[in-house]
């Protein structure tokens, strides 16, 4: 992404700030009303195996379950990638998308929870028999919302099992106020990243030391977020 389209970005999505923050949550909840949810814990959003279970956090996400806890940032998250099929696949597709920089590195923009080699949320347990997220209470703003999200000031629905069962209108008020304050602060946190942004140089002998890296078992990320960058060195 080139300087100039990012500045055309941000202000595209601070118009799109604006309105969300005029966006009424009853009808919201109205609206979650009549579709019907209720979580029947099967833990299918959670494994790879059902479907793309990335989960894209922000930073307030990270600190919010970082904190109270002795996990560090490689225990959470890692950087967003495009979904593949293996780490030799997803470095082509970063590779075709012009992603790696002239010393290997390669750009994303944000994180993604951390997950296991099988690509199962790190905070799922291995027994299927137990589905519970061991940071249920302090779960990322996409999990606490799923199957619910916002784009292009619309509410949008994931496909889920729990959808079109009874929710009562208390918990549908609770749902479309956790999915309205979800929006703005991812808005709010993209606004922030793109600003951030300044850019890399691609070229040289980069592709090649991307692929020297990958045979020998790790990539390096350099994560564009609303904090800053952040450099990062992911095994294989």
């Amino acid at each position: 992404m080139n300087i100039a389209l990012g500045k055309m970005l941000v202000r595209q999505l601070e118009e799109e700030l604006e309105a969300a923050k005029q966006i009424d949550a009853e009808g919201l909840a109205e609206e979650i009303h009549r579709t019907g949810f209720n979580c029947l814990m099967c833990g299918k959003c959670c494994r790879r195996e059902f479907g793309d279970n990335r989960v894209a956090v922000i930073p307030e996400d990270i600190s919010r379950i970082r904190d109270g806890s002795n996990l560090i940032l490689d225990d959470i998250a890692e950087p967003f990638n495009i979904e593949a099929e293996s780490p030799e696949e997803e470095y082509l597709l970063q590779k075709e998308t012009g992603m790696v920089d002239e010393e290997g590195n390669i750009h994303t923009f944000g994180w993604m929870l951390h997950r296991k080699k099988n690509r199962d949320c790190i905070f799922i347990p291995g027994e299927r028999t137990d589905n519970r997220c061991s940071i249920y209470e302090r779960r990322p703003h996409l999990c606490s919302t799923y199957p619910f999200y916002m784009e292009g000031l619309k509410l949008r629905i994931s496909e889920c099992e729990g959808l079109g069962r009874k929710i009562g209108m208390k918990e549908s008020r609770e749902l479309a106020a956790k999915v309205l304050n979800r929006y703005i602060c991812e808005l709010q946190d993209t606004i922030l990243t793109y600003k951030n942004y300044k850019g890399f140089i691609t070229g040289g002998k980069g592709q090649l030391i991307a692929e020297l890296n990958l045979k020998q078992g790790y990539l390096n990320y350099i994560v564009h977020n609303s904090e800053g960058t952040c450099k990062i060195t992911k095994k294989i």
